[in-house]
């Protein structure tokens, strides 16, 4: 049937109608979206592509190009990525309006490039998920629990000391090789409750070897907005590089989870009735927690989320720890004088059986050794850079930000600002005092972020941490090794790691 003419007209000029309106409503949108954006001061960019260019320029020294901005623009700098409003924030009173926000709880889109190594997990998960992930995690990461691992962690130090005893004739050694496989054996110990040595060298092997390698690829991509879209990544060789790397390694977590959730049903189905009562989800490790929940309550959480959590525990607590027990080193070695004071403090707490293993309650007593590593996590953290997403207005300082704004936060510098921290180059672990932290914000010292999504592992890693300081420096002293212009020498990585190695040199302690 023929449809008459004025419908005809009036379809069309509804089609018209509805496309000028959405057009000019985009327009308007995006003429608001600039326009707050170029009241924060920025360098020049060119037409669509804004700054792309000059970021991707710096890709390799981006923390330093970052500290130059700063330093000509101030402590918040807009940059366009593309259509996108960058902006580098680095006055902690700006970062922890940020932080606290409802309105930035999740990441940027770049951050999607980590699922292909960690899935959807507490790290890239959006607001809803996460909160969902934190209320399950929150109770594996408790005090009394992490308290628990301190034998365990004694024991694993221990066995790094006696691999290290050849090396204890002054030549240098790249630290974190030996620091990362033990970190990774006490996560695998702890967290996950079952002994690295049963899952077999070669899983062992993979990981230690393989996450180094995704984190830079990871690193790459963050600085590559044309990789931040799934399918453009995955048009590029680096995705499937990354692939394979993570292929061997989630069969480890696979085989793990296997074994654990195996084990739950086997007791589940054969203890009796008061059995079952005595481990509670409050004493469950983080892997036993995860797989309780799956097994009791699947709705809220499934197989693979299970493993993608696992997968992150695993990466986060081996690094993360490990390179921080490794620069720690390197500073005492240039500090000699810093080294004095931490084995004073371990001679006064260990007494005359200097050689005994580490309590929950030594730890509580190590007060200098843990100003030195939050001084060793001030100059060089671990995670040098993180970054939030606007997904409402938001007012920080005298700035409103439109929803799609990236704030990036980078670290290393707010680390060194001089209004809280003068001379901010300088090895000074007396900062960390009681006294001199109290006049600080506490948003200026965020190794671990700050705010609603604080690292959940503060705790384990700083227990860790601590335990292998100090079976270390009881045993061994650190020599002088480098300098702080070459520990200054690094390119950016997901993880803070100099560009040639934790270079160590051990001495035997002598009494």
């Amino acid at each position: 049937m023929e449809v008459p003419q004025s419908w005809a007209v009036w379809c069309v000029s509804a089609v018209v109608i509805s496309l000028v309106s959405i057009a000019v409503r985009w327009c308007f949108h995006r003429s608001r979206y600039f326009q707050l954006g170029e009241r924060v001061p920025g360098p020049a960019g060119v037409p669509l592509l804004g700054n792309t260019l000059q970021v991707v320029a710096r890709r390799e020294d981006i923390l330093r190009y970052f500290k130059e901005l700063r330093d000509r623009y101030g402590a918040m700098v807009r940059l366009w990525i593309g259509p996108i409003i960058c902006v580098c924030v680095t006055d902690p009173k700006d970062i922890a309006v940020i932080f606290n926000s409802s309105k930035t709880l999740n990441k940027p889109m770049f951050y999607k490039t980590l699922n292909v190594v960690f899935g959807n997990s507490v790290l890239t998960a959006e607001s809803e998920d996460w909160k969902r992930y934190r209320k399950i995690l929150d109770p594996a990461f408790r005090n009394q629990i992490v308290d628990s691992y301190v034998s365990t962690f004694h024991e694993k130090s221990q066995r790094l000391a006696d691999l290290l005893e050849e090396h204890s004739v002054g030549e240098p050694i790249n630290m974190a090789d030996y620091s990362r496989p033990c970190t990774l054996k006490m996560i695998s110990e702890t967290s996950l409750g079952l002994p690295m040595e049963i899952q077999g060298k070669n899983h062992t092997h993979c990981a230690v070897e393989n996450f180094p390698k995704i984190t830079e690829m990871d690193s790459f991509v963050f600085i590559t907005p044309w990789l931040w879209l799934s399918w453009t990544l995955k048009c590029h060789r680096i995705y499937y590089n990354m692939i394979a790397l993570v292929t061997p390694i989630r069969s480890f977590v696979n085989l793990i989870v296997k074994d654990k959730l195996d084990l739950y049903l086997h007791l589940k189905n054969n203890v009796t009735h008061n059995q079952k009562d005595i481990d509670t989800p409050k004493h469950l490790r983080f892997l036993e927690q995860m797989v309780s929940t799956l097994v009791e309550n699947p709705k809220i959480l499934n197989l693979e989320e299970l493993k993608d959590q696992t997968m992150l525990v695993i990466a986060a607590g081996t690094d993360s720890t490990a390179y921080t027990v490794a620069t720690t080193l390197m500073l005492l070695g240039l500090h000699q004088d810093v080294q004095r004071k931490v084995f004073q403090e371990q001679e006064i707490i260990f007494g005359e059986d200097m050689s005994r293993s580490v309590t929950a309650e030594d730890l509580k007593q190590m007060v200098y050794l843990e100003q030195v590593i939050n001084e060793t996590m001030r100059l060089y953290p671990v995670v040098p850079l993180v970054a939030r997403r606007a997904d409402e207005d938001v007012h920080v300082n005298s700035y409103t930000f439109p929803a799609g704004t990236i704030f990036v936060i980078p670290i290393y510098l707010v680390h060194r600002e001089s209004d809280y921290f003068p001379n901010p180059d300088a090895f000074n672990p007396g900062r960390f005092s009681r006294e001199n932290s109290a006049s600080r914000p506490a948003s200026s010292f965020i190794p671990f972020t700050y705010g609603r999504k604080t690292c959940i592992g503060k705790r384990y890693a700083y227990t860790a941490m601590k335990t292998m300081l100090s079976v270390l420096l009881r045993r061994y002293e650190v020599l002088e090794c480098g300098s702080r212009e070459y520990m200054e020498s690094f390119g950016y990585n997901f993880f803070l790691n100099f560009q040639t190695g934790h270079k160590v040199k051990l001495g035997p302690r002598m009494k």
